[in-house]
């Protein structure tokens, strides 16, 4: 009997403690709802931790590895491998180029004579020639003019030109004759023993002269 009578008081003292824990817990948030407010009632409490200070950490040095030093007898060989002598630039003679003189086209020397008979007799003779450059160049003409068995020739006139007598000949010459003109002279003769007083032939330098 006194178990069970134990175990009804703890019953009732339990449920006193709670109905006073539930009294004290209303009244504590009617309290805080009177001071701060329904809404900052409502707010959780919010946890503020403690700020940590930062702590810089420098960073070490770089640490520089000293080169090696190349020896003497590499530093020998290299230098012989990479000073290679430079070869001397020759100077170049440039030749000027060989101009080759143009030929010249030849120039024709054509010089045509004719002698014309105007009157004889036993003892002399009268004549007329025309000379012509038919040629590419000026000319000084020479007419010579032969004769056959005669004595004694001689050359009694002679006009626009000059003449002279050579043994059995006269010769006869003239100015400066440019291409494609004529010049003309006459001369007359006498003589004195046997032979017909007449011209056999002519000729004239640089080309050719005929008798008529």
């Amino acid at each position: 009997m006194a178990a069970k009578h134990s175990v009804s008081m703890f019953g009732t003292a339990r449920f006193v403690l709670s109905f006073a824990v539930a009294i004290l817990v209303l009244l504590v948030v009617w309290v805080a709802v009177r001071a701060v407010g329904p809404a900052e009632a409502a707010k959780q409490p919010g946890v503020v931790l403690p700020s940590i200070p930062r702590v810089t950490i420098a960073a070490p040095p770089p640490t520089t590895s000293a080169a090696p030093k190349p020896s003497p007898s590499r530093s020998r060989t290299a230098a012989a491998r990479t000073s290679k002598p430079i070869p001397e630039a020759q100077p170049t003679t440039e030749r000027p180029p060989t101009t080759r003189p143009t030929p010249s086209p030849t120039e024709k020397t054509s010089v045509e004579a004719t002698l014309s008979v105007g009157a004889t007799w036993d003892e002399g003779y009268v004549a007329a020639v025309r000379v012509t450059n038919e040629g590419d160049r000026a000319v000084e003409w020479k007419v010579t003019v032969s004769h056959e068995d005669l004595e004694d020739l001689e050359l009694r006139g002679v006009w626009n030109a000059k003449g002279n007598v050579a043994g059995s000949s006269l010769v006869f010459t003239g100015g400066r004759l440019e291409p494609g003109r004529t010049a003309s002279f006459g001369y007359q003769t006498s003589k004195d023993g046997r032979g017909k007083a007449r011209p056999s032939g002519c000729n004239a330098l640089g080309g050719s002269c005929r008798v008529r």
